[in-house]
């Protein structure tokens, strides 16, 4: 149910009437001739995908918003390396609580599960003081249920209920392995620094419509994040370098200024941190990737292009050129 998008993309639909949406993205664009069309990212439990608006634009613009839940009439298309709508009719639909829960895509992970291994891992730390920062951070009940039913993001990686705490823990079991390879490295401060990195996001994004919010479009995740850990560090008292070891893991784990990066890498951890991050965050989209009849994906786009699928390795392990 709800996995209409997927099914688009299995070439099962050539015309869409009356299935359910979510509007994540809404645009107002030019066209080469100079016209106005709409541009719209749709959403729903199976994934996301781009449509547009050609014809009757300003009247169908005023039927709906960027969050709202639509029901629309369209024809699939399939252009550069990707499918999506040419929408004929939108109209906006309420939808009660209980069916917004059952149309958002979810993790596929026991989210209680991932919990007991968080705080694992942050039991499991050698430096006391900084065991002591993350457990205030995250034994905080009303963030924490909050932190767990975030999504990472609005659409390129780890896009669905519970992605955020699912990114989180795996950067930080893949940081407790592979610092084994770059000793000497603080590896408290590298795993600290993997499960602070991205809590801002608890505030920069609405859990429940997928778009940001007024504080994550003027400020970010990185910097609510950075003053949320700042705040707790009035309290909780660390010797001073490593305050801001942790600190700056958080201000650079973007690598790059382009990128949004406050700062960019300049400690060992804080670049591994920022390596790892980007690593699991290009890898998530490529699971369960299909493939179309020549072997090739739809262009992923965290990544600007499609990756070659061969018959025998579909579904099950991923062959990338």
């Amino acid at each position: 149910m709800f996995e209409i998008i997927k099914e688009i993309k299995e070439k099962k639909h050539q015309e869409i009437n009356g299935e359910l949406f979510m509007v994540l993205e809404k645009h107002f664009l030019d066209a080469r001739n100079g016209d106005k069309y709409i541009g719209l990212k749709l959403k729903d439990k199976s994934g996301v995908i781009e449509a547009k608006i050609w014809k009757n634009v300003y009247h169908l613009h005023e039927n709906f918003k960027e969050g709202d839940f639509v029901k629309l009439k369209a024809k699939t298309n399939y252009y550069k390396d990707n499918w999506q709508l040419i929408i004929e009719d939108i109209q906006k639909v309420d939808v009660d609580e209980k069916l917004k829960d059952e149309f958002l895509p979810k993790t596929k992970k026991d989210i209680e599960v991932l919990s007991k291994e968080l705080f694992a891992i942050i039991n499991g730390l050698q430096n006391q003081g900084i065991k002591k920062l993350l457990l205030s951070i995250f034994g905080e009940e009303e963030f924490f249920v909050k932190f767990k039913k975030a999504p990472a993001a609005k659409s390129m990686h780890h896009a669905y209920i519970g992605g955020l705490i699912e990114h989180t823990v795996s950067v930080a079991k893949i940081a407790k392995e592979v610092s084994k390879f770059y000793m000497p490295i603080d590896v408290d401060i590298l795993v600290a620094g993997a499960l602070l990195h991205d809590i801002g996001k608890v505030y920069e994004i609405d859990a429940s419509t997928f778009n940001y919010t007024n504080e994550g479009r003027l400020i970010g995740h990185i910097v609510i994040g950075y003053n949320l850990v700042k705040e707790k560090l009035k309290t909780i008292k660390l010797p001073f370098e490593q305050e801001v070891q942790i600190l700056h893991c958080i201000l650079a784990h973007h690598g790059e200024y382009e990128y949004g990066s406050p700062k960019i890498p300049k400690t060992k951890e804080a670049l591994l941190l920022h390596l790892i991050d980007t690593m699991d965050s290009k890898m998530e989209p490529l699971q369960n990737l299909q493939a179309n009849e020549t072997n090739w994906s739809e262009s992923i786009k965290i990544l600007g292009r499609s990756f070659f699928i061969p018959k025998n390795s579909q579904n099950q392990e991923l062959t990338l050129f």
